[in-house]
């Protein structure tokens, strides 16, 4: 059997789908960090009874051109770059990786709420650029911030980064921790559960963990941004949709919000001129929240288990679309 990865894949993925049986090919975004473009992936994946990708695109015409392939996994939370409809209608099992960097992501939010309420990052600039001394004085009086314990921490959005975020926050930092999530009923103590308004007015900090979806595209704009207390800060690991850009540029500017700590962005690469870079009172990061070497590790196991589940009969535990099971091809 042949497998084409073009996904990130530990070495030790590599030598479990050896073991199954497969002749593993790697190429594409995993070997040269450039993806390959529909025809060339279907010449890579010639003759493959497994695909495994990450950003390449697998599409109803991929498939069409790849009849030969048995499974297609995506090394992602979702599998938003495999046709999954499509994939179904051919009775194709689609693996996915939910929760792959949840740790990552959720260790990064915590980097970022310590860097941005005690001036980490800030300090460091300064320190490099500018020398010891602020205007002639300590820097122990320009660079402070609150300490976390007592503090409210409110999470919109509770999957599983958002649970991580908690755990983190309640158990390592003793913060207050609130939730607003629609799709969940019941949190665990000492976690609470409340409305999005609420959250937004009585937490110190507000770290965003929900998808991009019509419902949440926008869902904090200038309204939203109203209701935070003026000593607040806003934190985004998840997507930049989700927040108004004016609004938060606005809200920074004008004093109305102390500060925000983004490592998402409207347009990607941030231009050189985006108003945020001039500003003193953020902390920004170039989309890092899910670069943990140990993300590549945890998609490639789930990968493999699901693979191996699917070859021995089992249903397996990562599915995107249920419909084909147990009628695989």
């Amino acid at each position: 059997m042949k497998a084409l990865v073009t996904a990130e894949l530990s070495r030790e993925g590599r030598s479990r789908l050896e073991a199954l049986g497969y002749s593993v090919v790697s190429d594409g975004w995993g070997v040269t960090r450039s993806p390959l473009d529909p025809p060339a992936l279907v010449a890579a994946a010639a003759g493959a009874s497994l695909v495994v990708v990450e950003i390449e695109t697998v599409d109803a015409a991929v498939l069409d051109a790849l009849p030969d392939v048995r499974i297609v996994a995506s090394a992602r939370g979702l599998p938003t770059n495999v046709d999954v409809a499509a994939a179904s209608a051919r009775g194709i099992p689609v693996l996915h990786t939910p929760g792959r960097n949840a740790a990552s992501v959720a260790d990064f939010t915590i980097g970022l709420i310590l860097a941005q309420c005690r001036s980490l990052a800030r300090g460091q600039d300064h320190l490099r650029r500018m020398g010891w001394h602020v205007d002639g004085e300590l820097p122990y009086l320009h660079f402070r911030g609150p300490e976390l314990a007592g503090r409210t921490l409110g999470l919109v959005g509770y999957g599983a980064v958002g649970r991580e975020v908690a755990r983190r926050a309640v158990g390592g930092f003793a913060m207050r921790v609130v939730v607003s999530d629609p799709h969940v009923v019941e949190v665990e103590a000492p976690v609470e559960r409340i409305p999005l308004e609420r959250l937004l007015a009585e937490s110190h900090v507000v770290s965003l963990h929900c998808p991009l979806t019509p419902d949440t595209t926008g869902l904090i704009g200038e309204r939203e941004l109203a209701m935070m207390r003026s000593d607040a800060v806003l934190v985004n690991t998840a997507r930049a949709g989700v927040v108004d850009e004016a609004a938060l540029v606005a809200a920074l500017t004008g004093g109305r919000l102390a500060g925000a700590a983004l490592d998402v962005f409207w347009t990607e690469p941030l231009p050189r001129s985006h108003p945020l870079l001039a500003l003193g009172n953020v902390t920004l990061t170039p989309h890092l929240a899910g670069a943990a070497d140990d993300v590549v590790r945890r998609h490639s196991a789930m990968i493999v288990d699901d693979v191996e589940a699917l070859l021995a009969g089992r249903r397996p535990r990562f599915l995107a679309n249920s419909g084909v099971w147990p009628a695989t091809r």
